[in-house]
């Protein structure tokens, strides 16, 4: 089987970046931090399909996206970052985080990496969403070790920022890439959220 077609198998390098501007001119975030180790992510979006009817049978059907909710288990989450990407008060002389119960998530970008196959990678961007959930579990010990994981939601949107793609300005929501394609150069991918690139010269539209 060609490798470009190789199961997932994996995931690691689970980065966040907070934004600092998102207009319909300018897209800037911070640079990225590590999150955790990831144990798993999955991916859905909200997908709506409006056939229209004429003479009794389908004429056309209209494909919307709405928001895609990432739920990513990882093995946990420090208290000085969770209150960092939930939007909590962290008491920096204490070390503890004070919760109002009341959400004020920042908007961040998120990124990571998932195997394909044995040896290839896909990388990828969210460009804008919010975390949320956080939730915890702990059992007691016993002769078996029962082990707990941390399981965050993020819900991705897509930018309010214009990009520049073949020609057409879009808001964009995600980039990704694989290493089975040559042209994909994975190098720095974590330096930075990787946005499209801008174009030299003006844009007609």
């Amino acid at each position: 089987m060609d490798r470009k077609y190789g199961e997932f198998v994996g995931v690691d390098s689970l980065y966040f970046a907070k934004i600092k501007a998102d207009t319909e001119g300018e897209y800037t975030a911070e640079t990225p931090k590590y999150l955790a180790p990831a144990g798993e992510i999955s991916a859905e979006a909200e997908v709506n399909n409006t056939p229209t009817y004429y003479d009794n049978q389908p004429g056309n059907n209209y494909v919307t996206e709405g928001v895609t909710t990432l739920t990513i288990t990882v093995s946990g989450v420090p208290a000085a970052l969770a209150a960092e990407i939930l939007g909590k008060d962290y008491d920096e002389a204490t070390g503890t985080v004070i919760d109002d119960g009341i959400p004020n998530p920042p908007d961040c970008a998120l990124g990571y990496r998932a195997g394909i196959g044995k040896s290839d990678h896909r990388y990828t961007w969210y460009f804008k969403g919010n975390f949320s959930g956080g939730a915890e579990e702990a059992a007691t010990k016993s002769n078996d070790v029962d082990i707990r994981t941390y399981q965050l939601t993020y819900t991705g949107v897509a930018t309010t920022k214009k990009f520049t793609v073949k020609g057409k300005l879009k808001g964009l929501k995600r980039r990704f890439g694989d290493t089975t394609d040559e042209k994909f150069d994975p190098t720095g991918w974590f330096d930075k959220v990787q946005t499209p690139p801008e174009p030299a010269g003006p844009v007609t539209t």
